[in-house]
């Protein structure tokens, strides 16, 4: 949970923005929960994940991003169980929304997630790494 070292993008058409470990964020599963009538609301680890993620960030006082994101994420597992990673998408870039990282999530047009390995005794992490894609203009 602290801003990390420059991370050199993958591709030429991306300026650097920002690199931070997070912890582990909860899946989709255990994010979202429905009420009787069907209004979706968020559950108590997606809401505790959103605060840990605001009081993370908080001290860096990062101003919103606007334009075009690209967005990498290394995942370090909790375990060895199977997972699907793409069960994490949402509440990670949710909470990254609610931080203030950007102005809405929908700017990212490049989002990529690699497993990296696995982490037990941190019950794993992330690693957020983020670029904004500049058009051919201004290279």
């Amino acid at each position: 949970m602290r801003l990390i070292s420059t991370f050199k993008g993958y591709k030429q058409d991306a300026t650097h923005i920002v690199s931070f470990k997070l912890p582990y964020p909860p899946s989709v599963n255990n994010y979202y929960g429905r009420t009787r009538t069907g209004s979706v609301f968020i559950k108590k680890p997606g809401k505790e994940f959103r605060a840990t993620v605001q009081a993370a960030l908080a001290p860096y006082n990062l101003q919103p991003l606007q334009g075009k994101l690209r967005v990498w994420i290394e995942v370090f597992l909790p375990d060895r169980r199977k997972r699907d990673i793409d069960n994490i998408n949402k509440a990670l870039l949710d909470a990254l929304t609610a931080a203030g990282i950007w102005v809405d999530d929908d700017l990212v047009t490049d989002l990529r997630l690699v497993k990296a390995g696995i982490e037990k005794e941190l019950g794993g992490y992330v690693v957020v790494h983020i670029a904004e894609i500049c058009s051919e203009k201004e290279k």
